[in-house]
């Protein structure tokens, strides 16, 4: 879909460990038999330090959706979220407790550029009670599970600060942006 859109293969290393761990070896084969030829492989056997697609990592929340969560959108959020806690170290998350999620969702345009390659924007104004993220030129938006993977993955991250499940409301969305109001 976007070309020379690239996500950091530890993504892939952390939905293969989670499906594994979670679910069993048979549920993580049967996810990437749902998935384009060209891109199981990111998740069977995925280099932590490799850079791939963005349509593979699209094609895996695709494949999760229909393998794992049966259309279901709390089972799927259920499993980003559980991958967000599994990919965030033990070092990493006893920060996480210590730091506000108005630090943490004002550093999300940094954080992205890690495990980002590509030309989208995110804008984040926060205070200490509320956050407006907002992400731009990013085609992959246009797909629902790719909005939930976002929404999963930022009430996670604001848990995983607070100890509290934050709301999170879509503001606004188009083909390529989405607008996110986070309440913590």
């Amino acid at each position: 879909m976007a070309e020379g859109a690239l996500v950091k293969g530890v993504w892939f290393v952390t939905a293969r460990r989670y499906l594994t761990e979670s679910h069993g070896a048979s549920t993580l084969h049967d996810v990437a038999r749902a998935m384009k030829e060209e891109h199981r492989q990111a998740l069977l056997e995925p280099l932590p330090s490799e850079w791939y697609p963005e349509d593979a990592f699209q094609d895996a929340l695709d494949a999760v959706m229909v393998r794992l969560a049966h259309h279901d959108p709390r089972r799927f959020s259920a499993f980003i979220e559980g991958c967000t806690v599994l990919g965030v170290n033990l070092f990493l998350r006893i920060l996480l407790t210590i730091t506000s999620p108005s630090f943490l969702l004002r550093k999300m345009p940094v954080l992205a550029r890690q495990y980002r390659r590509n030309d989208w924007t995110c804008d984040a104004q926060a205070d200490e009670h509320a956050a407006t993220l907002e992400w731009r030129g990013c085609p992959y938006l246009a797909d629902r599970n790719y909005r939930m993977y976002l929404v999963a993955m930022m009430v996670k991250c604001s848990e995983l600060c607070t100890g509290k499940r934050p709301t999170i409301e879509v503001v606004g969305h188009g083909p390529d942006w989405i607008k996110l109001k986070v309440l913590y």
